[in-house]
């Protein structure tokens, strides 16, 4: 057999059988992507607060207390959070019950027509062990827009009746940019939303 025949069949053979190795090696050392657990969340623990500028003056906080949804999570962090979260704005709850009747009405989250507003996350990107740059739609008084929403995962916890989990989200908005276009001077044009999710995990039958 010529020289370089021979060489040329032993360096198949051995690419071969490196390429069998290597596989074998890739295979054995990484593990296979693990499902996203679902959660359910706590209405009771779940809640959105807001904060405005008040006549140029002091910030003005106020809360929704109905707060519902999903979230669906990778536990070893290889992906994004999913949210999909729905707050009932008739649920608002500013300490004044003629506030909050101003705030259900055409001018602010015009309630009668769209009775909660939403966010369902569409994309993330990681920052660190627990933190998300999450990218969604923000729905509010009908109006739909795009925003970046700073999600904290607070802990992964729980009790007899089950594991829970927790996250916190941020998001700064433009009321105007969602029709809320109240006088000028009355309240400030950002928006500050701070969401508290708790969710239980959503067992496999």
């Amino acid at each position: 057999m010529p020289l370089l025949s021979h060489v040329a069949k032993s360096g198949v053979a051995l690419g071969f059988i490196l390429a069998l190795f290597l596989g074998f090696q890739a295979s054995e050392g990484s593990a296979p992507l693990k499902p996203a657990v679902g959660w359910q969340l706590d209405p009771v623990h779940s809640f959105g607060l807001f904060r405005v500028q008040h006549m140029n003056a002091g910030m003005f906080w106020g809360r929704f207390n109905d707060v519902t949804g999903t979230i669906s999570h990778h536990e070893d962090g290889s992906m994004p959070p999913q949210l999909n979260v729905r707050c009932m704005v008739e649920s608002i709850d500013t300490g004044s019950e003629k506030l909050d009747r101003t705030m259900l009405g055409p001018k602010w989250f015009n309630g009668k027509e769209h009775e909660a507003m939403t966010f369902v996350s569409t994309s993330g990107e990681k920052i660190d062990a627990t933190h998300w740059t999450l990218k969604g739609d923000l729905t509010i008084a009908g109006i739909s827009r795009e925003v970046e929403v700073i999600t904290e995962l607070t802990g992964i916890g729980g009790g007899p009746q089950g594991r829970k989990i927790g996250f916190e989200c941020t998001v700064e908005i433009n009321r105007n940019a969602f029709g809320i276009r109240i006088l000028r001077g009355a309240i400030g044009d950002t928006v500050r939303l701070v969401v508290g999710l708790e969710g239980d995990e959503i067992k496999a039958e």
